[in-house]
Parts: C-alpha cells; structure tokens; sequence
C-alpha cells in the first residue's frame, strides 16, 4: 500500500509541476499583443511545449523515485529530494532564460555557454554580489515551491481531485489534445511562415529552443507561399587561407602605435560634456562620425578592428589560432609590446586569436576590482611602459578599458548626470522604470573614462611622442538604453549598440571631420599601409585604406550567430546559415520600418547576400 501511496504521491507531483511549469512558459509570450492568431499560438505552444520541456526530467526522476521507492527511508528520501531538486532545477533554467530574453532578446545558446565556460566569463559581467544573492533566493523559492508541490501531492484532499486525472481514459483525453495543440501549433507556424504573418513568427522566438515546422511543399501546393531565395551563408569553417599572398614592404617612417579601446563606447558619447579631454584631442585628430563596430559584442568587434574580416570568421581562426597579419608584422619588425585589459585576454578569447602571438608577460589583465580601478591601475602601468620603452624601438601600446561596461561603475567625483540609480541589481531593476537613471550611471562612468585617456593623451605630448605615434581611439561596439527596445549590446544590430566613435592620430596628417561611412574592418588596411605594406587590402582584409582608400558603400557588423548589410539606406539583417530572403528583417539604416517594398529590391537584397557569401568564404578553402 505505501509503494502505491507513494506512486500516487509522484504521479499527483507531476502532475501539479506541469501545471506550474506551463503557467511559468507563458511568460516567454507576453508580447504576443492583440493579435489573436498570436494569441492562440503562444497558448498552445506554452502547454504543449511545457510537456516537451518537463518530459526528460519526469522520466528522470521516475526512474529514481522507482528504484528508490521500497529500498528504506533514506533511500525514500533521496528520491524525493531529487525529484524537487531536478524539476526545480528545471523551473531555474526557464526562469533564467525568461531573464536573458527579457534583457538581451536571446536565449541560452553556445554565447552563454562560452560565457559560463571560459576563464573570465563571468567576471565580464560584472553582476555583483547583490545580484548573485538575489538570484540565489529566487533558486531556493523554486526550490521551496517544489517541495511545497511535492507535500501537497501527498495530501487526501489532492489525491481526490486528482484520482481522476490519472485514470487511462483521462490520460488519454489529455494526451490526444496535447498532440492535437502540438499539430495545431505546427500548422499554425507554417501558415505564418507562409504568409509572413510576424505577429506569429516573432512569438515562436521567444520560446526556448521552438523547432520549426515549414511545410514549403504543402503550402506551395496550397498557393499560399511563392518561391523564395535560399542561401547558406556562413564563413568558411575550413582552412584559412590568410593572408591571400605574402606581404609585400616598401620604405615607411617607423611610427609607435598606442591603441585605445573602451568597452561598450557608443558614437554620441564622444561629446565634449561628457568626455572633454578626448573631445579636445579629436581636434588633433581625423574623426570619422558614421563609424559602425563590425560586431553588436566585444568579440566580433575586436576582431574585425584587428583583421579586418567578417566577425563570422573568428571561430576557424580560434580554432587554429592564426594571429591577425596586422599583429605579425609588429612582431616581425620588433614591436615592443605591451598589452593592457581591465578585463581577461581569456574571454573573449584573444589569447587564442588577436594576440596569439605576444608572449604572456607583455600580457597584463584586471584583478576582478571594479572596472574604473583596474582601469587607474593599467593606465599608470601603460605610461611607466611608456616613458621608460628602449627608444630604440618603436612600441605598440594596447589598453582595453572598463569602465563604461556594465554596471557602470565609477568614483563620486566622475558624477557629472544626476538622478543615477544608487546600485544596478539585474535581479530587480526594472528597465522601463529605471532606464534613465541607468543611462546616467554609464554617462558618469564614461565621463570617468575620458579621464583616464586624458592621462595618455598627456603623456604623449609631454613626452615629445605625437611627432612618431599613432594613436587609435574606439570603442569595442555601442550600448543601448532602449532606444530601440534592448538595453546593453549584443542582442541586436541598432545605431545605438553598433555606432561607435574613432579617432585616428597620424603624424603630419591634418585633423578632419569624415563623414562617409567607414568601419572597424577598415582600420588593418589603414594601419598597415603606413608601415609600409604595398599590398591591395584585399589581400588580407575586407577593409579599406580610411587615409587613401575608395571608401564604402555599405559595412557588416556580426553577432554571434547572424549578421546586418548595412548600406547608406537600409539595414538587413541576416542568420547565419540557410537564409531565405522573405524572413530576412529590412530596416531604414536607422532602424525605421521603410514602405512597401518593390520587387527590384528583393533582387537586390539577394545580390548583396552572394556579395556577402564570397567575402565569408574568400579567406578558406576545403581541406586537402
């Protein structure tokens, strides 16, 4: 009797887990809208898919219940401990997603598991204790909530109202409208991808890991869809074939080269309030004012700026650890280096890729303090590199600074915005409420940062060092404060999270204004032509000279696992992998909804993709 009791007990629990889970998955549609296909889609993949997310770990747990059923009381226990603990772990891991969407607009995906496992992944985020606390107890709720569940399960009161639930001809009624929900959604879907019916496809998005259902051929045969483009685009995976030719040298004036870079610098900080020093050296400067990151994240912007190429390449670089040409030729012609990160070189991994080749100890990394710390610290140790460099050398001064990243921290005498919220908690901020007050926090902590390039600025020019000394000034990628509905960067390819700042430095050449378009991916060619590579761009980048080039007409800018073509009107937005043209998102290149389109364009959007598909393949070639 006490093994069917407790077989009661587990059946009744799952069967109240499911019940909470699924009311727990429609959170992911609560921008479903009025719409009311949407409406009903959201509803019938939030009960179908809270079946398919809680399956596994039921089957899990049954079987542990089952072999710990009749085997004595700790036995007993340990199986009741773990059907909690795994079904709890199960709410924890939708909540956590349900928090991700919520801030970034993606899922848990191969970028967070980067981030959770790769040295210094977590430490980028800069969460803070408060938070980690706060997510803690909401762990233990999920936790408690099951156990209250699993006592409940066991109560008379329970048994009997859900005895009948339990019975075959029960299970079989709510079976079959689970499957037929499960066929209802998929068709739905289909129609929806059919007709471009977004309102649909945009919910199905915000469900972890929904699997699509086309159905081309049958709404083809319906005449409900028209052909459409298909193209595979993503970067070559093979061996890279970088550079295309060996360089070529011609005579140069040996320059020093200082490279400044800030996380998260968006293009309209650049403002002499908020940044007046470095306002004041743009002066000096060429200050280009339509600049793009090739990356909406650190690691496809760092790595354009340093190859030049498309961000959708770094993961066969990593993967081979082929250091950027940009980087052999300083050390080739015997570069003192040294490198400087308020961050880790680890994450993103740029001791596997940019900088490959420079040896640790010219390596220096922040010790997990605040980022406006680290950032003090390193730039003393920058400028003791500095003054006290063999001057028979030229040197090549890296510096990653921290500061404006997220969560905005910064000394009370950078405070230049007020209202600031006091501390940013991402357990319980608000950012609907507190939005502007969170935008102030990254202004004071910008405005911290301009103080610290002002330090090198400084210091090069009481070392006599701007007649000799390039001087590179940028940002990684921009930061959104829901301008466009995100906050941070990384979730999309906005003005806000991809236009950032750069001014180039170059001895004898008259400070300008530019207001073409130009990119990260701009900056190898650039840099190389003046240490006297003859070389066309193309050769090794998908870049142009910024000083002497023909300019572009259109730039690229990566996320981790898509992409946008931007041109002088519009921004296209594009997965990485089979795209058809139809899904692709059109938007003004300032991320306004453009009138109807004609059809000439859709012809010209497929042209730019085979342009895109060459320049992802152009630098691989098959193995063997």
């Amino acid at each position: 009797m006490a093994g069917n009791r407790g077989a009661s007990a587990f059946a009744n629990y799952l069967l109240l887990s499911y019940a909470a889970l699924a009311l727990h998955v429609t959170g992911f549609a609560r921008d479903a809208g009025a719409d009311v296909f949407a409406i009903v889609f959201a509803g019938a993949v939030s009960l179908t898919y809270a079946a398919v997310y809680l399956a596994p770990v039921a089957a899990l747990a049954g079987i542990v219940h089952w072999l710990c059923a009749r085997r004595g009381a700790v036995l007993r226990a340990i199986g009741v401990g773990f059907s909690v603990v795994s079904v709890a772990a199960l709410e924890i891991l939708v909540f956590s997603d349900r928090f991700l969407f919520r801030l970034y607009g993606f899922h848990l995906n191969g970028f967070v598991w980067n981030l959770v496992t790769t040295r210094g992944g977590i430490e980028s985020l800069d969460s803070g204790a408060d938070t980690f606390a706060v997510l803690a107890g909401i762990a233990a709720l999920f936790v408690t909530l099951q156990a209250g569940l699993w006592w409940a399960a066991g109560r008379e009161s329970v048994e009997r109202w859900l005895a009948p639930w339990r019975r075959g001809r029960a299970l079989a009624m709510a079976a079959g409208l689970l499957a037929v929900l499960g066929v209802g959604e998929r068709a739905l879907y289909a129609f929806s991808y059919a007709v471009h019916r977004n309102s649909v496809l945009e919910v199905a998005n915000s469900f972890p890991y929904y699997l699509p259902t086309r159905a081309r051929t049958v709404t083809r045969a319906l005449g409900i869809e028209s052909p459409d483009h298909a193209v595979a685009l993503e970067a070559s995976r093979h061996v890279i074939d970088y550079p295309l030719r060996p360089l070529q040298r011609v005579p140069h004036k040996s320059y020093n080269i200082v490279w400044l870079v800030s996380e998260s610098l968006r293009a309209d900080a650049l403002d002499p309030e908020i940044m007046p020093a470095t306002s004041e050296f743009a002066k000096r400067a060429i200050r280009f004012h339509q600049h793009y990151s090739g990356g909406n994240n650190t690691r496809m912007g760092m790595f354009s700026m340093f190859y030049g190429l498309y961000g959708g390449y770094w993961f066969a670089f990593q993967e081979q650890e082929r250091s950027p040409v940009l980087m052999d030729t300083l050390i080739d012609d015997g570069y003192r280096m040294q490198l400087r990160t308020s961050a880790k070189f680890s994450y993103p991994e740029f001791d596997e890729t940019l900088f490959v080749r420079v040896p640790r100890a010219q390596m220096h990394e922040g010790d997990g303090r605040p980022g406006w710390q680290c950032d003090r610290e390193n730039v003393a140790g920058l400028l003791d590199f500095i003054d006290h460099r063999d001057p028979a050398h030229p040197f090549f001064a890296f510096m990653f600074f921290e500061s404006p990243h997220a969560r905005y921290e910064f000394p009370q005498e950078s405070v230049i915005r007020t209202p600031y919220l006091d501390r940013l908690n991402y357990a319980t901020m608000d950012l609907r409420r507190d939005i502007g007050l969170i935008k102030n926090r990254y202004l004071n902590a910008v405005h911290h940062l301009d103080s610290q390039l002002a330090r090198v600025f400084a210091d090069l020019e009481q070392q006599g060092l701007l007649d000799s000394t390039i001087v590179v000034v940028t940002g990684d990628h921009g930061e959104e404060f829901m301008e466009k509905g995100r906050w941070g960067h990384a979730s999309a390819f906005s003005e806000e999270q991809t236009r950032v700042p750069l001014l180039l430095y170059v001895p004898g050449e008259p400070p300008r204004d530019v207001e073409r378009m130009t990119s990260h991916l701009d900056l190898p060619a650039t840099i190389l032509r003046l240490l006297g590579v003859s070389n066309p761009p193309s050769d090794y980048s998908l870049g142009y000279d910024l000083l002497n080039g023909p300019g572009r007409s259109f730039t690229v800018v990566s996320g981790w696992d898509d992409l946008a073509y931007v041109d002088v009107d519009h921004k296209i937005v594009l997965p990485i992998g089979r795209i058809e043209l139809s899904r692709r998102k059109v938007t003004s290149r300032d991320d306004g909804e453009l009138p109807p389109r004609q059809p000439n364009l859709a012809e010209e959007d497929h042209s730019r993709v085979l342009d895109l598909l060459r320049d992802l393949t152009r630098f691989g070639r098959q193995r063997g």
